[in-house]
């Protein structure tokens, strides 16, 4: 593949975690290197998965000992040819030392790099990790899911760089668009809740918004696909299945065609995250690309992909409460709400595509 500075090729290479375990910012770069596969690009991977969830010392071990492969390889690939292009996804805490060592040799070797932001944690509070990558990577390109979350970026930052905003439903395949009325009907209102099953993630008040329907007199019940990480959240999820027996589904992790049909037989995703690096969130552009309205927190930037595909509850509210008083509401309406939430990703989805030409182009040797 040739880019368009001269006919020199130009190889991308994506930096950041591919494998274990599975988040947000790994499903996103698999993403990426499915759409660079699919339009017949040559690229390469630098994966700096740490493998497994709870941090420690085999965590830290196996992120350093994959980062210094990855400086190893750059080093060797500043002495030859094709050129490199890096594409590296910012950590939002610790990690973000890996991000900076990397990044040092890029600069010291003359070699292009763009950051991919994931986490919002040094978007809203001030992180001198951050400050330090800006200045030894100046006029680096950025990718940012939000023009909100570059905005606050760059005003604490300082100077506006180059920048491209690709918002989380240029990720999502969508499946076909179900017909109003489509799903199999249970006689229950059929919650799910998709992600880590943790405090910060809202499990909690997704078990809450259960308890408060069945409270109602409201026949319900709550779908809950992933893991739970701490020893509390698995406490919780004990107490709760003793109290809703049937009501209470766990599914585990879930992945391809599985995520699919989950999706698909649901009424409602809640989404109640207050977790600290959210953005966007995948799982709510999922959803509504299956036509599942969704029922969030306005927590970062979530509001902005979800617009009218579903209810925004604030911070300050009382989420389960509220969650069911528009679940009730909305009885009658359920097809429109349905309808309202695909369209809005393809709306999203049809945005996005343009963002994603200009990013590839960066990666072949355009300016961004």
């Amino acid at each position: 593949m040739i880019g368009p500075q001269g006919d020199r090729p130009t190889i991308p290479v994506l930096i950041g975690p591919f494998s274990g375990p599975v988040h947000g910012v790994s499903v996103i770069n698999n993403a990426l290197a499915a759409l660079l596969r699919e339009r017949g690009v040559a690229f390469g991977i630098l994966d700096l998965s740490p493998g497994r969830w709870r941090r420690g010392v085999l965590y830290h071990l196996t992120r350093a000992s994959r980062t210094a492969r990855a400086g190893l390889l750059m080093l060797a690939a500043s002495f030859g040819a094709p050129r490199r292009r890096y594409l590296m996804s910012l950590d939002g805490g610790s990690g973000l030392a890996y991000n900076i060592a990397l990044a040092l040799i890029a600069r010291t070797t003359g070699q292009a790099v763009t950051f991919y932001h994931h986490s919002s944690r040094y978007v809203l509070s001030d992180s001198s990790a951050i400050r330090f990558l800006l200045r030894i990577s100046p006029g680096a390109p950025h990718v940012f899911c939000s023009r909100k979350m570059a905005e606050l970026f760059w005003q604490r930052y300082g100077d506006r760089g180059s920048t491209m905003i690709i918002n989380n439903a240029a990720w999502i395949a969508p499946p076909a668009a179900p017909a109003p009325g489509a799903q199999a009907k249970t006689g229950k209102i059929r919650l799910g809740f998709l992600g880590a099953l943790t405090a910060d993630k809202g499990v909690g008040r997704a078990i809450e918004t259960l308890r408060t329907l069945l409270g109602r007199g409201m026949a319900a019940e709550l779908t809950l696909a992933g893991a739970p990480v701490e020893t509390s959240d698995r406490a919780l999820l004990d107490r709760a299945g003793d109290e809703f027996g049937p009501a209470l589904v766990r599914r585990g992790v879930l992945s391809g065609s599985s995520k699919r049909d989950f999706l698909l037989g649901l009424d409602y995703l809640l989404f109640p995250s207050l977790y600290a690096h959210e953005t966007q969130s995948l799982v709510v552009p999922e959803a509504l690309a299956a036509g599942v309205p969704v029922i969030a927190i306005d927590h970062r930037f979530v509001g902005e992909i979800l617009g009218d595909g579903g209810l925004l509850i604030s911070p300050q509210g009382s989420f389960a409460e509220q969650a069911a008083d528009w679940i009730a509401a909305g009885q009658d309406v359920h097809d429109e709400r349905r309808i309202a939430a695909r369209r809005r990703f393809e709306a999203e989805r049809q945005q996005a595509s343009g963002q994603l030409d200009r990013l590839i182009g960066w990666s072949l040797g355009g300016t961004g």
